[in-house]
Order: C-alpha cells, then structure tokens, then sequence
C-alpha cells in the first residue's frame, strides 16, 4: 500500500528503527505485553495480533500512551486457536474475544466493534486464499479465514464437561481431599497448586485452588494456613519425587503438618496417563467445580492441556480424584 509514495519519495523508510516517515511517522515494533510496549506515544495505536498479548499491553501501557493526543486505539486479532493459545501470553487467551463482546454491545459510542473474513480483504488474492483453504481442516477454515470462534479441546479436557455449580450442593461423603503439586519458582516458571475435592449429589466437585509462583518458605506457610482453613477433617495429599531429594521433602512437609491427616506418594506414568481416569470422570459429565474466581484460570489450563504452558493444575487435579474415596471405599490415614 505504501510502496507508491515510497517510490515518489513522499514517505522514506527507516530500516534500522522500523519507521515510515513523510507527513508524521509510524513505527512498527514488537510488543506483547507492558515492558515492551512501554517508552513510545502514538496518536493511533495499533495492537495486532491482539489475542496473543498480555492484557497489560493495553491496560497499564497503551491506553495511557494515548492521552497527550487524546488518541484511537485499534486492536486486530484473529480468535484463538488451540496451538495460538498454547503461546499466547496472556493468562486466558479469551481476553481479545471478551474485549471484543464489550465494544459490540457498548451504547456509549466510545467502543466500534468490526468483524471482515479474509474474503472481505480486497488485498488478498482469491486465487491464493481459495488454495491455503483447500489445505485447512474445517476448524483451521473457520478461526483463520471466517475469523470465527469456534471451541476446540487439547484431546484430553473440554471446558464445556466442567459445570460451575449454581446452586449448594449436599455434600455425598465428608472426606475433602486438598492435593498439592509442589514447584519453588518465584514470579515465574511453575506455578504451586493446592485443589480440593469432595463429592457432592453424586459429583467430584473442585471446591477450591490454591496457586501461586512462591518461594519454598512461602510455599511451606501457604500449605500450613491453608490446613488450619480446611481444618483437620481434610486430607492433605503431597507428591513425593522420586529421589532421596523428593523424599526428604515429603517427610519435612509432613513434619510440618503433624495433627492433620497428610501422607506423600510418588506418582508415577507421564502426566496424560495420570489425567486419564479424571478426564472418563469428566467426560462423563461427574466432575463440577464450585464457583470462584479461580474457575477461568482452571478452565483454560484444562483445555490446553497437555500442549499448553502450564498443567500444574492438571497434576493437582488427577492427585486429588486418585486420593478421594469413591463409592463403598474406605481409606484410612495414620495421623
């Protein structure tokens, strides 16, 4: 498009700072979320590829970047996909869709909400598009070319098989079982998780997670307060790797929580094979999860799983329906 007035030397091209200058300048850079977005302005601020950014970029960076020339903002993004969502940096890959909804249903003329196919764009060849199309599965169509959000699954979990429970539940058996997957990172990296479980109206319902990027110290206080709330009826349930290592820490963790029913055991097969007796559950429509402000995080990690970032949550999932007594099971725990 602008290879015309480059050509009659109306705009000149910066190579090294990507800027098209002429009659004011636009700068291309890559950004996806506020640290390296920051330290620019922009009368018109253009976010693509919208979907794979953190919120922040917008939120805490470009919004106000925007001010001084009381600018536009215009965000283009295609909706996720299951690979796209598995390198999004985003903590729910949704974030461009739901920003999406608000500016279709704003009243206040503030937000335009517009929706093109790439049949709509008169710079595509349709030649071209009608071949790659011919290539792409009827989903792959849908996302990328009808820019449709369409749900897709990672093979094991699907987010319509969870039900957020509207109503109070009658509680089948008084064992909850709170099963932790441990990790020591602090701010990045894997994430400490503490599910727990109990069954509900004939229901494995997820009453609660716990997670944080923590320390060890902190990672030791959060499970010790977090078994004075459950209180001493709970089962606390540890990993334990395998390792002289995973095995000294089991039996620290369980020093610390002496006067509450807590036993470590190393888990053992890949992550998926864990996951599968949960995921029969699941599918059959027998796990639920009571409503809190976790459940997007959890919904989003169980559908991307197992090619997504995390699945820590996974873990504490599969642990915590392996320790919950089932029906006519009695287990007991040593205190």
């Amino acid at each position: 498009m602008l290879q015309p007035a480059l050509d009659l030397g109306i705009v000149t091209k910066n190579e090294t700072r990507h800027i098209i200058e002429g009659v004011g300048h636009i700068r291309a850079k890559t950004a996806w979320d506020e640290d390296s977005l920051r330290g620019d302005h922009a009368d018109v601020l253009c976010l693509d590829e919208f979907q794979l950014m953190s919120p922040d970029a917008w939120e805490r960076v470009g919004s106000p970047m925007l001010l001084d020339s009381d600018g536009v903002g215009v965000f283009c993004f295609t909706p996720p996909s299951i690979i796209s969502m598995a390198n999004s940096k985003a903590k729910n890959p949704y974030h461009a869709n739901k920003l999406f909804n608000r500016a279709a249903n704003d009243e206040t003329g503030r937000w335009e909400a517009f929706h093109f196919t790439s049949h709509d764009n008169p710079f595509i060849s349709s030649v071209a598009l009608a071949e790659i199309s011919s290539d792409m599965t009827e989903t792959a169509y849908r996302q990328e070319i009808l820019a449709e959000s369409v749900e897709e699954t990672g093979g094991i979990f699907a987010r319509k098989s969870f039900d957020i429970l509207k109503i109070k539940y009658n509680i089948d058996d008084t064992t909850r079982v709170r099963h932790w997957d441990l990790a020591s990172t602090v701010g990045s990296g894997d994430y400490t998780v503490g599910l727990l479980m109990v069954r509900a109206d004939g229901l494995f319902v997820v009453e609660d997670v716990k997670r944080g990027q923590w320390s060890p110290f902190e990672v030791e206080r959060i499970i010790a307060e977090t078994a004075e709330q459950d209180g001493t009826q709970t089962v606390i349930s540890l990993p334990q790797d395998p390792g002289q290592a995973g095995k000294s820490q089991s039996q620290h963790l369980i020093r610390q929580l002496s006067g509450y029913s807590v036993h470590a055991r190393p888990e053992t097969g890949s992550k998926q094979v864990r996951a599968m007796p949960v995921a029969a559950q699941a599918e059959a429509g027998n796990i639920a999860l009571a409503p809190g402000d976790w459940n997007e995080d959890f919904l989003t990690e169980i559908e991307l799983f197992p090619i997504g970032f995390h699945d820590d949550q996974v873990d504490a999932l599969s642990g915590a329906f392996e320790d919950i007594p089932k029906e006519q099971e009695v287990i007991l725990w040593s205190m």
